[in-house]
């Protein structure tokens, strides 16, 4: 299904061009990707993704930017695909270190405004307004906007006509044929494409297990509007902030039903108000209630729109339910709608809420069961439609872990793609277009880094790594008087914390001080003591008296003092 396409050798630069994923590709979230050519580089996203269990402590993570801060030089601009989290998050810091135009969407510029808000950058953010079929030159690259459908509004995918030819990236999408707000995916401009001639498809896999299509929107109406009628107390609705057709579904449905909206949590009031005030939400200030006021309020004509989705320990939701938030506490007969996919990484939090809602009494719908939510993500049929109507020479699946990029990959075999012309990447891959063909040549930086408070990339691999140890198996001080050595009295002591109680493991802890003092006793008459060689020594032997006795590492921390006659 290949399309023909010819390239005449006049038109091909020197150096080719570069794709460069430096998120996204290999995993799900902090999506960013470079195209470079001609000197000139443009940045496609930068996004954000949650932690996951193993990675304690921290907050966030970004992309690596150190192949963009090396070349910042060659940066013309940023295209923002949409104003989802994943896409946009890593804005701040991106920008905190380079000062280039940002491209978006209206809408998606309005969040990710938002997004800075908090954040104090050293120059003033250049944001420039796109439409969908608008086209830009950059330095070389022409890049043409067609508009698609996603669960957010205002998203695009971007056509980058190069002088290899045109490199299609889908952006966030699936079709959909009833959209809330009647802006349909631009089918016209994509064949277009494709009858043209389509180099490269680098194209969206987050949903490539998925068969069939994915449902609509509209689907949800009744849905939402049956559980909402049929509520007997309070109903609380969480989703993700920047879900606009979410948000004016619940709108709708609350307008049929009678019923008043009360917003809770500080992201979604603002880009309440942000999306109404640029047009994107439609409904009466009256529907709106005043969140100080929820309680004197009848429970059964009140619906409360609210953040916490992903069980963030710090959102509406979860304040909600553990019971701290000022105003409103989860009762007997309340019925809470979680209307979002649980992100990769988050499936403890969440199922963590679910529990603690359905203990206090609430009746629950989350995703796997009676699901009031629908993907805003291609699924297999629609992936193949995608294929048929672009007809890529080159296919490169992205937006998705390794498994949906290989799913993808066979798909796209299915649809007569030679498996030579299939590229399966990962971070920091170099993919590069040239005259012959297009193949991966090199790797860049590609690392996560986290962000841990106020901190941008001081948590590193190795501080993770002791996290999780001490979460594991805890922690053993052992306190060595080694200038005391050979003199009375000079007895080491052991502390734990997170590993065993001493007070219950009394028998224990003196076995392990005598392990100490043996290893203390071997450098007694030694002249010149090496006390980085004695500490060594009495950390490897606790680890194996704890290890035979008790089948756990703790991290043993060796604390060097002057006299152990102390009470710890």
């Amino acid at each position: 299904m290949a399309s023909d396409i010819r390239v005449s050798e006049k038109q091909i630069s020197a150096g080719g061009v570069h794709i460069i994923p430096i998120g996204g590709v290999g995993e799900i979230g902090k999506n960013m990707m470079l195209i470079e050519h001609a000197g000139s580089i443009v940045i496609i996203d930068a996004g954000m993704m949650f932690p996951d269990a193993a990675m304690p402590g921290v907050d966030f993570v970004i992309p690596d930017f150190s192949y963009v801060l090396e070349h910042k030089n060659k940066v013309c601009a940023i295209i923002l695909t949409h104003g989802h989290e994943d896409h946009i998050g890593a804005l701040p810091y991106l920008l905190d270190k380079i000062n280039v135009p940002v491209y978006g969407t209206k809408l998606t510029l309005g969040f990710a405004k938002n997004r800075l808000e908090e954040y104090p950058l050293p120059d003033k953010p250049d944001f420039r307004e796109i439409r969908p079929r608008e086209k830009i030159e950059f330095k070389g690259i022409e890049a043409e906007f067609f508009r698609v459908c996603h669960s957010i509004a205002d998203g695009v995918g971007i056509a980058f006509h190069t002088p290899y030819g045109c490199i299609v990236h889908t952006g966030d999408f699936k079709f959909e044929y009833t959209p809330i707000n009647n802006h349909y995916f631009d089918f016209y401009k994509l064949a277009e494409f494709g009858e043209k001639g389509v180099l490269l498809l680098m194209s969206d896999s987050t949903n490539a297990e998925n068969e069939g299509h994915t449902p609509s929107e509209k689907e949800l109406n009744s849905l939402l509007l049956d559980t909402i009628l049929n509520a007997e107390g309070r109903v609380l609705v969480t989703t993700f902030a920047s879900n606009v057709h979410r948000i004016q579904q619940i709108f709708n449905v609350c307008k049929r039903a009678g019923k008043k909206v009360t917003v809770l949590g500080r992201s979604m009031e603002k880009n309440i108000s942000m999306a109404k005030d640029l047009g994107y939400l439609d409904f009466q200030p009256d529907m709106l209630f005043p969140s100080d006021r929820i309680r004197s309020y009848r429970k059964n004509r009140i619906v409360v729109l609210t953040t916490g989705s992903q069980g963030e320990p710090m959102s509406a939701l979860s304040r909600i339910v553990n019971s701290r938030h000022p105003l409103i506490d989860i009762e007997p007969g309340d019925t809470v709608i979680l209307s979002a996919s649980i992100i990769p990484g988050n499936e403890m939090t969440v199922t963590r809420i679910v529990n603690t809602l359905f203990k206090k009494g609430a009746q629950v719908y989350y995703e796997g069961f009676e699901d009031l939510h629908v993907s805003g993500h291609a699924s297999r049929e629609e992936l193949k439609l995608m294929l048929a109507i672009t007809k890529p020479r080159y296919f490169l699946p992205i937006h998705g872990e390794f498994r949906h990029l290989i799913q993808h990959s066979n798909l796209a075999r299915e649809m007569g793609i030679d498996r030579k012309r299939i590229l399966l990447a990962e971070d920091g891959d170099v993919i590069t277009i040239s005259s012959d063909d297009i193949r991966i040549t090199g790797k860049v930086p590609a690392q996560h880094i986290y962000i841990s408070g106020k901190t941008v990339g001081e948590v590193k691999k190795t501080v993770l790594k002791d996290r999780n140890k001490l979460s594991e198996d805890g922690i053993v001080i052992a306190i060595l008087p080694l200038k005391r050595i050979g003199q009375e009295g000079a007895q080491p002591d052991i502390i734990s914390r997170g590993f065993l109680d001493f007070l219950e493991h009394e028998d224990i802890r003196t076995r392990a001080k005598k392990v100490v003092s043996d290893v203390l006793k071997r450098y007694e008459r030694s002249r010149n003591i090496d006390f980085d060689t004695v500490t060594d020594d009495a950390v490897h032997a606790l680890k194996r008296f704890f290890r035979l006795e008790t089948a756990r590492s703790p991290m043993i921390v060796p604390i060097v003092v002057d006299d152990c006659n102390h009470s710890y």
